[in-house]
């Protein structure tokens, strides 16, 4: 035991009671611990509580995701990379966070929800007044451009792209669209409204494309004089028009919802313990920094 000799530890245990004694177990501490808990307490009465909104949807199956290339699957096989943002997953975040989905929200009236007082009338959300924070409009002036005076489908497609986020575990077909809110009941509306909205604006696009590609191949159908190029073409069109049969139903195309949107029983933040043990920590820090300076201020300096 003769190393523990070495190393003084009743010394430094004592060392350490001493302190502790001195500067935390004294009346002031109690004092302290007060103060800090009627400051933890201000804090939780003015925050505003939000919750976690999530729903939780699956990934449709495509033609794309099951053919894969075999240099690909050899990358994957070898590296063990895959890209979480690629497939339906991809897609779907994409046009999510797309101007266009928010400007068909917008049309629905969303924008009047989210920014005024909820009139649906056209009259009313394409002209609900935009609010400015003052060094905006400062340095606006000095720099002597303009602000926007209403609030358009950009600001919403602002809103859904800071709010409402996805996530997809690496590996797995499910995809999480979360948010946190103070006002749930909105946000649970809301945010299935986007979700359908968004497969709904996808499987339009691949109807407007498939329309496209059918009118481009009747004209080559009807110029062409080779028997294999017009069967060809003719079977890109049934094709087509099978993919329009299958795109012009409810039938959600890009994902499927397993849990539709639900918010958590309690609030995420604040924190009550977190707050009151982390004000506790700094107030009798700052506690013990501010006696120790004192009694040994003539050392210090």
């Amino acid at each position: 035991m003769s190393f523990l000799k070495t190393y003084q530890l009743k010394e430094k245990y004592k060392i350490i009671v001493d302190f502790f004694q001195e500067f935390l177990f004294i009346r002031r501490s109690l004092h302290v611990i007060g103060i800090s808990l009627i400051f933890s307490l201000l804090i939780i009465q003015f925050a505003v509580p939000e919750f976690y909104v999530a729903s939780t949807l699956r990934e449709a199956e495509s033609s794309n995701q099951q053919s894969i290339s075999a240099g690909g699957l050899a990358s994957e096989l070898l590296l063990g990379t895959t890209d979480s943002d690629s497939g339906n997953f991809g897609t779907f975040k994409a046009n999510m966070h797309s101007y266009a989905l928010a400007q068909r929200m917008w049309e629905q009236g969303w924008g009047s929800r989210v920014f005024g007082n909820g009139d649906e009338s056209i009259e009313y959300f394409n002209s609900i007044p935009k609010k400015h924070k003052v060094l905006d409009r400062i340095s606006s002036f000095f720099l002597g451009y303009e602000l926007f005076e209403f609030y358009s489908a950009h600001d919403l497609q602002s809103y859904i792209k800071g709010n409402y986020q996805l996530s997809k575990t690496r590996g797995e077909e499910n995809i999480t669209v979360f948010t946190m809110t103070p006002n749930k009941e909105f946000a649970i509306s809301f945010m299935n409204a986007v979700i359908l909205e968004t497969d709904k604006y996808a499987k339009t696009r691949l109807i407007q494309k498939s329309n496209e590609v059918i009118s481009a191949s009747y004209k080559q159908l009807a110029s062409s004089r080779n028997s294999s190029i017009s069967s060809a073409i003719a079977t890109t069109i049934n094709s087509e028009y099978f993919k329009i049969a299958n795109l012009e139903n409810d039938m959600p195309y890009h994902i499927y919802i397993i849990d539709p949107p639900h918010s958590s029983e309690y609030p995420i933040s604040p924190n009550f313990v977190a707050i009151i043990f982390s004000n506790l920590i700094i107030f009798l820090f700052v506690s013990i920094l501010f006696l120790f300076v004192t009694k040994n201020k003539e050392d210090l300096w």
